[in-house]
């Protein structure tokens, strides 16, 4: 396996759920919780994001671009101009993608988890904490389904929201 079922890329919803799972060209594999309001105070030196001020570092203005500490946390931030982020806190850093939505009063990350491989009939996570795991798969008509990769029972099914 050594490349992704290009009709797996995209943005993928469980019925029920908040959260999104993602699938980017290259195989990257992100999950997300519901966009979260934002706000910037003190000229953009401040943000307000997920009950949490965050310093800016570096970058300027009412845009999560550039870099940011959380004042609770620690956490720091490197949102990057082409959409992607870091975050490091207590010495691991996780990377994702960000979208700003609603006239950049929401902030939207999606941690990559995970990068797909798939071989047509198997998709295999390999896990950003380490091993992996592989899945039958079926795609097509806006759904996604992992099965068993032994009984084929249906594990996880998987919607595009657009097809709703």
């Amino acid at each position: 396996m050594s490349a992704v079922d290009p009709d797996l890329v995209g943005v993928w919803i469980v019925a029920g759920e908040p959260r999104t799972y993602e699938v980017e060209a290259d195989g990257g594999y992100h999950v997300a919780d519901p966009e979260s309001p934002v706000a910037y105070e003190q000229g953009g030196a401040v943000m307000i994001w997920e009950g949490e001020a965050h310093d800016r570092l570096a970058g300027a203005g009412a845009t999560p671009e550039g870099d940011w500490r959380g004042r609770d946390t620690g956490a720091l931030w490197s949102f990057a101009a082409d959409g992607t982020y870091t975050v490091t806190l207590d010495g691991a850093t996780d990377t994702g993608i960000w979208a700003a939505g609603q006239d950049g009063a929401t902030l939207w990350t999606r941690e990559r988890v995970a990068t797909l491989a798939t071989n047509g009939a198997q998709v295999t996570y390999t896990l950003r904490e380490g091993g992996t795991a592989t899945y039958g798969y079926t795609v097509g008509g806006g759904i996604w389904t992992l099965h068993d990769p032994v009984s084929w029972v249906e594990l996880a099914r998987f919607v595009d929201p657009a097809t709703l």
